[in-house]
């Protein structure tokens, strides 16, 4: 290098000699040209400081570091490129360029001291999970830290990929929830739950598959009458509200949602049946579903309950007319224009009442239904498994719209293998199985009930129902008489749902089904293979539940095993819908067991309770005060310190605190109108007495009963007057008013303030 470096300057000289002699110069005669070139590389001589050395006669050869260094470069570069491989990678002849990240002392390197405080302060925020205080400017500070690292820094690369996503993150994508009547109430067949793809779980749409079958079975299956009467048949309610159609199994006829559809209806046409459009109503005491009739009577009391609630929360909703938002039309409005504005007065009520009415169903299947199913209710714990939570890391960071949380109000389609899983006809008691075998003897006169087969069960069935009237008023119901008002009585009411709750119920297991479903049975067995369900053993695998591998472990009953056995000859060949029944069924555990289903079950509708109601708008991201107004919100909220169960309360030493009489009859209150009446009342102390006497008693002992307010008689009214006495001196109307009047006129000077120049006070908060 040193070599040719020399030769440039020689080759330069040269040029600059013969430049020189062509402009008429010429180096001086004792110039000597090496000891001028050897001086250019004097690299360790030093001058004496402030004196020249250069002779303005010959040329100043000697270059400074900064050019060497440069030289040195653009060689270094030289012999690199001479070096390197042909660029034969692209077509244009150029090299593809390797963009080299920053590493992390190069970033440290382009950090500040304000820069590090940052990190720190974001990383104290993650791990607290506290919320954002934007009052430090946070957020403006990353947006310095991450501007501040090098282009090609990695850390700079993932910062900006983790603030984009934090962005979009805050926002949903698309939104779920709508404005507009269209998107605020329930549709009658559930469609626009999810907006974006409104018929998802809508009535009349097909049945989803949950579970992808795999396995080849034998090409015959056994009889399903035998399998019925090896391990399903009971030797020694739950209801299916699931709707299939007969021109169609695959299409369900009901919605795929918690949305009381059976009282409410699954259609338009439904719906105005049980509609009296008028005030939001419905019509007294009676529900939509048909084939509720033929189930016994316990359960349409419950709907009727429902309908009643839904009759007492419009008439609220209407006289607190909160905002404004269910007022009367005026009276000064077209015909035209009334008969709309009152349509909508109806609908507004009505739709808003089914919200208010789902929000306590809801409530109920949560926190009695679910917490049943594990045995909470027996534990001092007011935790529940409750799907509608925000999720979060368990502080008050609320995760709401990321990843790391489930989805809320997406939709729900019902899965062809849930219509069977909820088949619970084994938790049918033996009062409502002779319930049932009753009201086949009606159907089918002359026949055993457990021997009506499937053609004949189908044809009396539809039968039955062509003959039930179309309106729901006029259907029969459990043999009861319709009072003038349209309602039933009480009485009746409130016996059958009594009856209903004090029967127990069966147990789940094998060998437990009434014999008079046989035949429903055998129909459901047949519609499971025409659906092509999967095995019993890959529904336990798609919940991440070990497969079956004897037969004694379904059912450790020998008996019962041996009969799978003999049908299925092998574990994975067991059919979904007889393996959960005939499954051995859990031991109560507290918490954990309650209403001891079988295991698969028990495990499959935890999921489908969770799916139902996460995924149910109307009961995530559309469940507010807003929707369902502040007084249904709170209407329908729950109080988890109240347990009402004899037992457990026992167990739980609270027993005392509550009243186990059955439900009695209150007499309606009968309001004084007349002069006479009132006189009457008061004058006579034996017969009509204070309310709140025993009470009294109760609280402050028997001395209490002699109290000046626990009583009328003339010893309570002397004592109210000796009392008065010493209480109320002379001129006390004349000190309260000037003491009210003192307060007012203080607290009005200490709370006033002037809000757009004029003095306001809020005298509800001060």
């Amino acid at each position: 290098m040193l070599k040719r470096y020399t030769s440039v300057f020689r080759k330069k000289e040269k040029e600059n000699a013969s430049n020189g002699a062509a402009n008429g110069t010429a180096p001086l005669a004792n110039d000597k040209a090496p000891a001028a070139k050897r001086s250019s590389f004097s690299f360790g001589l030093k001058k004496d400081k402030g004196k020249e050395q250069s002779d303005p006669g010959v040329p100043d050869h000697s270059a400074k570091r900064e050019d060497i260094n440069d030289v040195f470069k653009q060689y270094a570069q030289l012999i690199h490129a001479s070096q390197r491989p042909l660029p034969s990678q692209t077509g244009d002849g150029t090299y593809i360029e390797q963009s080299v990240p920053s590493g992390l002392w190069q970033d440290l390197k382009n950090l500040g001291f304000k820069d590090v405080n940052t990190l720190l302060e974001v990383m104290k925020n993650k791990a607290s999970g506290e919320l954002t205080d934007d009052k430090t400017y946070i957020m403006e500070r990353i947006i310095q830290l991450v501007s501040g690292l090098p282009a090609l820094s990695k850390n700079r690369f993932n910062l900006t990929n983790q603030f984009i996503d934090e962005l979009w993150n805050s926002l949903q994508h698309p939104p779920l929830s709508y404005l507009g009547d269209d998107f605020a109430y329930r549709q009658a067949d559930g469609s626009n739950n999810n907006i974006m793809y409104p018929h998802i779980g809508a009535a009349n749409t097909p049945y989803a598959r949950s579970v992808r079958p795999g396995i080849a079975q034998r090409g015959a299956l056994p009889d399903p009458g035998v399998v019925f009467d090896s391990v399903m048949a009971r030797e020694n309610v739950f209801p299916d509200l699931f709707r299939t159609s007969h021109q169609d199994p695959n299409i369900s006829l009901t919605s795929s949602y918690l949305d009381l559809s059976p009282l409410y209806g699954s259609n338009q046409a439904e719906q105005d049946s049980i509609r009296t459009f008028k005030d939001g109503k419905m019509k007294p005491d009676c529900f939509s579903e048909k084939r509720l009739l033929g189930f016994p009577p316990g359960v349409g009391c419950i709907l009727i309950m429902f309908n009643r609630f839904h009759n007492y929360v419009v008439e609220q909703l209407a006289v607190i007319n909160e905002k404004g938002r269910f007022t009367k039309p005026s009276s000064k409005l077209s015909a035209e224009q009334q008969e709309k504005a009152w349509a909508k007065y109806d609908n507004d009520l009505f739709q808003t009442g089914r919200l208010v009415v789902c929000g306590l169903y809801i409530n109920i299947i949560l926190l009695d239904y679910l917490r049943t199913i594990v045995n909470l209710n027996r534990s001092n714990t007011t935790w529940t498994l409750d799907p509608r939570v925000d999720m979060g890391d368990g502080m008050n960071h609320v995760k709401v719209y990321t990843e790391d949380g489930a989805p809320r109000g997406i939709g729900n389609q019902v899965s062809a293998e849930f219509n069977l899983l909820y088949r619970w006809h084994s938790a049918i008691s033996d009062r409502d199985d002779k319930w049932t075998q009753d009201f086949y003897r009606e159907l089918f006169p002359g026949k055993e009930p457990s021997e009506v087969c499937i053609p004949e069960l189908l044809t009396g069935l539809g039968r039955w129902e062509h003959e039930l009237d179309p309106d729901p008023l006029k259907r029969p119901f459990a043999k009861l008489e319709r009072q003038a008002n349209g309602s039933y009585r009480d009485a009746d009411i409130v016996k059958i749902l009594t009856e209903s709750i004090e029967d127990p119920a069966g147990s789940f297991g094998a060998n437990n089904v009434p014999k008079v479903l046989r035949a429903v049975e055998v129909l459901g067995i047949l519609q499971a293979r025409k659906w092509n369900c999967a095995t019993l053993n890959e529904f336990r695998k798609f919940f991440g539940l070990k497969a079956h591998e004897t037969f004694e472990d379904i059912n450790s009953d020998p008996h019962v095993a041996d009969q799978l056995r003999r049908l299925y000859d092998h574990p994975d060949f067991v059919e979904m819908y007889p393996g959960l029944v005939a499954e051995e069924a859990k031991v109560p555990m507290v918490p954990g067991v309650g209403i001891c289903p079988t295991f698969t079950v028990s495990r499959a509708i935890l999921s489908d309770a969770v799916c139902l109601v996460r995924g149910d708008r109307f009961y995530t991201v559309d469940y507010h005060p807003k929707n369902l107004t502040t007084w249904g919100y709170n209407e329908v909220q729950y109080d988890l310190n109240i347990e009402q169960n004899k037992k457990i309360l026992t167990d739980l030493g609270r027993v005392d605190q509550y009243c186990w009489d059955r439900p009695a009859f209150i007499p309606p209150r009968i309001n004084l109108t007349s002069y006479v009446g009132a006189k009457c009342v008061l004058e006579n102390q034996q017969k009509f007495k204070v309310t709140w006497g025993e009470g009294f008693g109760f609280l402050m002992g028997k001395e209490g009963l002699n109290f000046m307010l626990s009583g009328d008689t003339p010893h309570h009214a002397s004592q109210r007057k000796l009392m008065a006495g010493s209480l109320y001196r002379d001129g006390w109307h004349q000190q309260v008013k000037e003491f009210y009047e003192y307060i007012t006129l203080k607290l009005l000077r200490e709370k006033s303030y002037k809000l757009a120049g004029v003095n306001q006070v809020d005298v509800v908060r001060e």
